[in-house]
């Protein structure tokens, strides 16, 4: 069972709360068109709701907790939004999220409404049918790959949302994440206090998604106190392929590094597919491990050391805590950040001898903290 900690933020200090007469003044329309556009109404052109979005946003505006609320309108209905071909299929169907957040409707007595995006929809001016049609009392936002203006188009229609697997900077969203860099902490001192590896590099993503940022910081962390000198290439995308040319690009310029830390399984396993092209075989002169322990981690040549993620555990959280947030609206938002569990697991990819099982966890190092 993974646990969780709740890390609560202050509110954010704000100049003169903003009105919806500020927003009408300053983008050249009536209050009442303002007020469908927050509300999700239709009848608005995307051009006067982009402007409408676009004021919003630079006006800071948040809000009163009556027009987030409507709990006079309540459905009944949860939201679950992600991006066509970024939904987390990797999970296995036990742990997948929507397993935890369909159960937690269920015992909460709420249904759940899922829907997969294309680019296209994403766009700051289009409305989701969901909002705009008011069938849900809250969303739950999946994967760092929506991009920041569609998020914070949704936050200020006054829909209560949760960030999965993501974090908006400078923004009160509640968000649910892994233990992004602790467990990259331990799984690079794995490395280096166990193996011996003294050279190093990190295969992140984007670095402005925040599991890359907190998992590339866990590296540097464990680098940093072993007296070594982190090393990070960053990706546009963290699949296969990218995995895959990243490393190619690694063995030609760096032929001294002998282990990596990737940002996720599919890259690691990119990784070791270019380490085999290149004649530099894992475990034997090249160390790899991932984040995630997808599906398929446990049956490659040599089987993948991991972090192993809850996807059902994290699921059933951002739709406890956002059902909490519809039926107990407080006036003051603070922000809660809530942090699900993982485990280290060994298998041979680091170098370590087979395992007879699916892989041993690893506890919380103590020493050097």
């Amino acid at each position: 069972m993974a646990h969780h900690m709740e890390q609560r933020s202050t509110p954010r200090e704000s100049s003169r709360r903003r009105t919806l007469r500020d927003i009408a003044e300053r983008a050249g329309v009536s209050v009442s068109t303002v007020s469908r556009v927050l509300n999700a109404q239709g009848g608005i052109s995307a051009a006067t709701r982009q402007r409408v979005l676009e004021v919003v946003q630079e006006l800071g505006y948040r809000p009163h907790g009556t027009v987030r609320r409507r709990t006079a309108r309540r459905t009944g209905t949860l939201g679950f939004v992600a991006l066509r071909g970024d939904a987390p299929t990797h999970f296995t169907t036990a742990s997948h999220p929507l397993v935890g957040v369909d159960r937690e409707c269920q015992r909460r007595g709420y249904h759940l409404i899922t829907t997969f995006m294309d680019e296209e929809a994403l766009q700051p001016h289009r409305v989701l049918p969901m909002l705009e049609e008011q069938r849900v009392d809250g969303l739950i936002l999946v994967g760092p790959n929506l991009p920041p203006a569609f998020i914070r188009s949704l936050y200020h229609h006054g829909v209560p949302l949760v960030l999965f697997d993501n974090l908006l900077p400078e923004s009160d969203l509640d968000c649910v994440l892994h233990e992004n860099e602790e467990s990259v902490y331990r799984l690079t001192r794995h490395l280096i206090h166990e193996h011996g590896h003294r050279a190093l590099i990190f295969l992140s993503g984007p670095e402005e998604w925040v599991s890359s940022r907190e998992r590339a910081a866990g590296y540097r962390r464990a680098c940093l106190e072993a007296g070594l000198k982190p090393e990070t290439g960053f990706m546009p995308d963290t699949t296969f392929q990218t995995g895959h040319t990243a490393m190619r690009d690694v063995l030609e310029r760096r032929p001294e590094i002998t282990a990596v830390v990737a940002v996720n399984d599919a890259v690691a396993l990119g990784a070791m597919a270019a380490c085999r092209e290149f004649g530099r075989p894992v475990p034997e002169a090249m160390a790899v491990v991932g984040f995630d322990d997808v599906r398929w981690a446990a049956h490659q040549a040599p089987p993948l050391t991991t972090v192993r993620v809850h996807g059902e555990a994290m699921g059933r959280e951002a739709a406890r805590h956002l059902l909490d947030r519809i039926e107990h609206p407080a006036d003051e938002h603070v922000q809660v950040c809530i942090r699900v569990a993982t485990h280290v697991i060994i298998r041979q990819s680091c170098g370590c001898p087979s395992q007879t099982g699916d892989g041993d966890p690893v506890p919380p190092a103590q020493e050097g903290r």
